[in-house]
């Protein structure tokens, strides 16, 4: 029997994104607006390789689609953002997504990383927040404990003001 602690940790995880559409009454210039309402830990009846979208609900008001075929991929060298993102209030995957007028949000990158997520706000694309699932949390925990060396913390000496201005004092 092998320990589950000893096995390395796989460095990609199979998630499902939800995304559903919300009306905003009282607003008159939209209906509503899509948002990722949360993801799942795995793809289940997905054999992986392409996305696929499957309706989940289609009522005249309500809609939800589950994206599934999304790899959400952890890198060594990102691990010091996934340990901070682990330890913050609200553990959080971040879901890049595109949007074609009057569409649904189609979520094509998963990430627990704060800098990818912050890179792709910066190029204006729609990043959408939700917390993170359990197994999700427990598998990067693994990782971050297997990858991430904190780097030590060394005490800045102070300059000498007097010795910088004067010369050095004798």
């Amino acid at each position: 029997m092998t320990d589950s602690l000893t096995t390395p940790v796989p460095d990609a995880f199979s998630v499902s994104v939800m995304v559903e559409f919300v009306e905003t009454p009282g607003n008159r210039w939209e209906d509503g607006r899509w948002h990722v309402a949360g993801v799942v830990a795995g793809s289940l009846g997905h054999d992986g390789g392409t996305m696929q979208d499957r309706e989940l609900h289609a009522a005249t008001k309500d809609q939800q689609f589950l994206h599934t075929g999304l790899n959400l991929r952890l890198y060594k060298d990102d691990a010091e953002s996934y340990y901070y993102n682990l330890v913050s209030d609200n553990p959080s995957v971040f879901v890049i997504c595109n949007q074609e007028a009057g569409e649904p949000l189609r979520p094509f990158i998963a990430t627990l990383s704060y800098g990818e997520a912050t890179s792709y706000m910066e190029t204006d694309e729609i990043v959408e927040t939700v917390a993170m699932p359990p197994e999700l949390y427990r598998w990067a925990e693994r990782f971050v404990l297997e990858h991430y060396v904190p780097e030590k913390r060394r005490k800045r000496k102070r300059n000498n003001w007097k010795e910088d201005a004067h010369g050095p004092r004798k």
